[in-house]
């Protein structure tokens, strides 16, 4: 069987890493509600196409967590270079570098090759590492290799305007408890508009689902003869506090051909979901960060997606330190927006010069994001209070280009009363 992986224009080179291709920022996998046993059918004539996911947006707003997340993303990318030059040596169990190092293993011997030869030629250079690796290149690549990610990024040591970013993430917990105030505020109205006795439990969300409800082969990769595709997902999804779970890759199809597609019984795959019914602070912000796999045997992908989870909290722990004197009901709903923007625009950067190092195609992974702005179940009902309809938001299609061909996959989010 052929496989391959497929890539965003701008990400087309090769790399010699036969990864990953779309993961989720979720928590938990389900199991797929519909049977993956039988083979795809023919895509009809007018098969829809929605709008591109609404993503977290970048950090040019908060440039004190983009500071944070860059020198975090610089360490990463040492981390993997550090390993993939030499994979023999063995890191601490449950480190960062040993989980990328049990993902290359994994791989062929001749991409572990490729990857090596680019990754000693990165480090062996001090301008290059300088330009690659930020503040952090500065360490010899042999000491770089005993401290690792946890020792160089530390709440101590992180550059970053602490005073600015204090302050920031104070206005923005002051502005999120208005918010939730006023949405309070309205509930009580709308208790009173919908007669809904005032001795009885005002009917609120349980959960918030992310769903697949179809991935379309709009055209098969090159060489389209022998073989099939054969495609799988996986991921990462950060919740509203900012807990980030990796999803574990399953397969969509292993037979994938021109205007094939993959259906989903309606809502569609369940991805990830979300428990609602946890106290905090409302609004609330979750994300899925969405990539594509090869089915490949290789276990990179979902050494990957580990690392994001100790990326993340490594992240945490810098920004809570920071605003540790800080008292505010609000703030863990600031910090948790923040976390789940930052984790976003990471994997995506990250994946960026994974492209660039290792020369061979990946899917650029896509970012979903949602604002559920109360608790309240009949605010998600009809389309003109929130542009929820039924509980459901507007499906949207990631488009992933490479090797000659597109595949286009259809989600949306769901809130469950």
């Amino acid at each position: 069987m052929r496989t391959r992986l497929c890539s965003r224009p701008g990400a087309l080179r090769r790399y010699g890493l036969p990864l990953i291709a779309i993961a989720a920022v979720t928590a938990a996998l389900i199991p797929a509600q519909a049977a993956a046993t039988a083979p795809p059918p023919r895509v009809a004539a007018g098969d829809p196409e929605y709008p591109a996911p609404p993503t977290p947006g970048d950090l040019r707003s908060d440039p004190e967590i983009a500071s944070i997340v860059q020198d975090a993303d610089y360490a990463l990318r040492y981390s993997m270079a550090v390993v993939a030059a030499d994979p023999s040596t063995p890191y601490p169990v449950g480190s960062i570098e040993e989980d990328l190092r049990t993902g290359i293993l994994s791989m062929p011997a001749d991409r572990q090759k490729a990857a090596a030869a680019a990754a000693r030629q990165m480090v062996s250079d001090p301008a290059t590492r300088k330009r690659e690796f930020g503040r952090h290149g500065a360490i010899d690549p042999a000491r770089y290799a005993r401290l690792g990610f946890s020792g160089v990024f530390t709440p101590d040591t992180v550059p970053f305007d602490r005073a600015a970013l204090e302050s920031r993430l104070t206005d923005r917990a002051a502005r999120i408890e208005a918010t939730h105030r006023i949405e309070e505020a309205g509930a009580r109205e709308m208790a009173l508009k919908y007669q809904v006795p005032a001795h009885l439990r005002i009917p609120t969300l349980t959960s918030l689902d992310y769903r697949v409800e179809r991935v379309r082969c709009a055209d098969e990769t090159n060489p389209e003869w022998p073989g099939d595709d054969e495609i799988a997902m996986g991921g990462v999804a950060v919740g509203h506090h900012g807990a980030t779970t990796k999803i574990n890759p399953f397969t969509v199809a292993d037979d994938f051909d021109d205007d094939e597609v993959k259906v989903y019984a309606d809502p569609g795959k369940l991805f990830h979901r979300f428990d609602l019914t946890d106290a905090g602070a409302w609004p609330r912000t979750y994300s899925t960060v969405v990539m594509l796999a090869e089915k490949d045997g290789s276990g990179f992908a979902d050494a990957i997606n580990s690392v994001w989870v100790k990326v993340k909290d490594d992240v945490l722990a810098v920004i809570e330190k920071a605003v540790a004197g800080v008292l505010t009901g609000y703030l863990g709903a600031a910090l948790a927006e923040a976390i789940g923007k930052a984790v976003a625009w990471l994997v995506g950067v990250f994946f960026d010069w994974l492209f660039e190092l290792f020369q061979d195609d990946l899917f650029d992974p896509g970012t979903h994001y949602v604002y559920l702005p109360n608790r309240y179940e009949w605010m998600y009902k009809n389309g003109s209070d929130y542009g929820w309809t039924n509980f459901r938001l507007p499906t949207g299609t990631f488009t992933f280009n490479g090797h000659g061909g597109s595949y286009k996959v259809n989600v949306h989010w769901q809130v469950n009363p």
